[in-house]
C-alpha cells in the first residue's frame, strides 16, 4: 500500500464518524430514543472529537497523540459496556459486566503509568478491550438467538450495534496484539495493517449509522420494511 492510499484510507475513517453522528442528532429530534442509543450518540462523539485531535495534532504540530488515545480507550470501553449492561437481562450479565468494567479501569490506568507508558500506545489495553467485547457480542448473539425477541432481528438496533462490535474488534485483534512487536516501523506492513484498522473502523461507523436509523424509526414503519 503507498502512502497516498494509506492517507485517504484514514482521512475516511476519520470523517466516516460525522455520518453517524447526523443520523443521531436527526433521531433524536424524532422520538425518544432509547438509553442505548443515547450511551451510542456519546460513544460516536467522543469517537470524532479523539480522532479529528489526535489526526491535527500529528499532522499540523507533530504531536505524539497517543495519551488522548489511551484517554478515549477507557472511555469506548466505559460507554460500550453500558450498552451491553442494558442490554442483558440477566442480572448476572450485569453484575460481571460492572466487575470487568472495575478491573479493566485499573488495568488501564497501571498499564498506561507503569508498564507501557503515557506517551505508549497501550497495545495491552487493546488487546484485552478487543477480547472483552468479542466475548460481549458473541454472547449477545447467543442469547438473542436464543430468545428471538424480534422474529426479523434486523429491525432491532443492537443486532445492528452488536454486529459492528464483532466486526471491529474481530478484525483488529490481531493488529492490537502484534502492532508493537511485529510492526515496528513505517514499511508496508505497517501502512497495510492500519490500513485495514482504518477501513474497519470505517465499516464499523456505517453499521452504527444503521443502528441509529433503525432505532429512529416507528413501529409501524418497522412493521411495513
Amino acid at each position: 500500500m503507498d502512502l497516498e492510499t494509506f492517507r485517504l484510507l484514514r482521512d475516511i475513517s476519520v470523517y466516516s464518524i460525522l455520518i453517524p453522528l447526523a443520523v443521531f442528532i436527526f433521531a433524536r429530534s424524532r422520538k425518544k430514543l432509547p438509553d442505548t442509543v443515547w450511551l451510542l450518540g456519546a460513544l460516536l462523539l467522543a469517537s470524532g472529537l479523539s480522532d479529528m485531535l489526535c489526526l491535527a495534532l500529528y499532522t499540523q504540530f507533530g504531536v505524539n497523540p497517543n495519551t488522548i488515545v489511551s484517554i478515549y480507550l477507557w472511555i469506548q470501553f466505559m460507554l460500550l459496556s453500558g450498552i451491553y449492561y442494558r442490554s442483558f437481562t440477566l442480572p448476572s450479565y450485569k453484575k460481571v459486566i460492572s466487575v470487568i468494567g472495575i478491573l479493566f479501569t485499573i488495568f488501564a490506568v497501571v498499564n498506561m503509568f507503569f508498564i507501557q507508558g503515557v506517551d505508549g500506545f497501550n497495545t495491552n489495553s487493546f488487546t484485552i478491550s478487543s477480547i472483552i467485547f468479542i466475548i460481549y457480542s458473541v454472547i449477545y448473539f447467543y442469547r438473542l438467538i436464543r430468545e428471538l425477541p424480534e422474529p426479523y432481528i434486523e429491525r432491532m438496533h443492537m443486532f445492528w450495534v452488536n454486529t459492528a462490535v464483532f466486526i471491529y474488534f474481530g478484525i483488529n485483534l490481531f493488529l492490537f496484539m502484534t502492532v508493537d512487536r511485529l510492526i515496528i516501523k513505517a514499511d508496508n506492513q505497517f501502512l497495510l495493517s492500519w490500513g485495514l484498522h482504518n477501513s474497519s473502523n470505517a465499516l464499523k461507523n456505517i453499521i452504527f449509522t444503521v443502528a441509529v436509523y433503525v432505532a429512529s424509526l416507528d413501529k409501524k414503519v418497522l412493521d411495513n420494511l
